[in-house]
């Protein structure tokens, strides 16, 4: 069971990522997955599956902020349907491609590629540098095969959507707001996707600590799950009354930060 002063920490943590969400059009997992590794680790959980517990359980907190998310921007008429359409299969088709090619492909080389695309995104942006090679948006097949490559790379990365979704649609000349409200609702989908892979795993996984479900860890995830639903509309609220250059500059430095950490994790394994 979780003492008060890791619930504590976990309805802070959970209100931070649920307002960071909101704002930036993602799930929070960049907050939520160290967070609960943190928790596990006090609970003294298994080393053999923790990983696969933190990302489980990351997934079902998501799959509540970012539905929450979606339906404030859906308020705010920020989703383009005729962008989610078409890339909502595609994503759930390549999320499910990742996850097969994962034990085929080797993880590092593409932590590095990643790296880079998001350092490179990140400069350009913070720098205000406009490429004149700046592509309209594509059709509809476009679409789809662009959101099967967003896909299965965020499921071989590990990673959210929506740090590819959001510049992938500024590219394609769509401005920031709509940009981040559609990747909420795209992010939504790779939550639900992540949810049914981790259940399914986990429970044909033996021996797991008491209090989960598939790889989902309950207690933290009811708990984060709480807050961040609480404070991701208000992130939602804050990005619509920022204006457009000074947000599209803070997804830059979340660029960034997101980038430092994969690139952090890469040099220390």
């Amino acid at each position: 069971m979780l003492d008060i002063q890791l619930i504590l920490l976990l309805l802070i943590s959970g209100s931070i990522a649920g307002f960071i969400a909101g704002l930036f059009g993602i799930g929070g997992g960049i907050i939520v997955i160290p967070v609960t590794l943190w928790v596990l680790n006090s609970q003294q959980v298994n080393q053999e599956h923790i990983q696969h517990i933190a990302i489980g359980t990351s997934f079902t907190v998501m799959l509540f902020t970012t539905f929450v998310s979606s339906l404030a921007q859906y308020k705010q008429k920020a989703i383009l349907w005729s962008v989610l359409k078409p890339m909502a299969p595609g994503i759930i088709l390549g999320s499910f491609t990742g996850s097969f090619l994962a034990s085929y492909i080797p993880s590092k080389n593409l932590q590095v590629v990643f790296i880079a695309f998001c350092y490179l995104i990140a400069l350009r942006t913070l720098l205000g540098f406009k490429a004149k090679s700046s592509w309209s948006l594509p059709g509809k097949a476009g679409l789809f095969g662009v959101g099967s490559s967003i896909g299965t790379l965020s499921s071989l990365l590990g990673i959210g959507g929506g740090i590819l979704n959001v510049p992938f649609m500024l590219a394609s000349k769509i401005p920031i707001k709509q940009a981040i409200g559609t990747s909420a609702a795209l992010s939504w989908t790779i939550s639900l996707i992540g949810v049914i892979s981790y259940l399914i795993l986990g429970l044909k996984t033996p021996n797991l600590p008491e209090g989960t479900l598939g790889f989902c860890y309950l207690p933290i995830a009811i708990t984060l799950a709480i807050t961040t639903s609480l404070f991701a509309p208000l992130g939602v609220k804050l990005a619509h009354k920022l204006p457009s250059k000074f947000l599209q500059s803070l997804f830059a430095i979340l660029i960034l930060v997101v980038s430092t950490q994969i690139l952090f994790k890469w040099v220390i394994n």
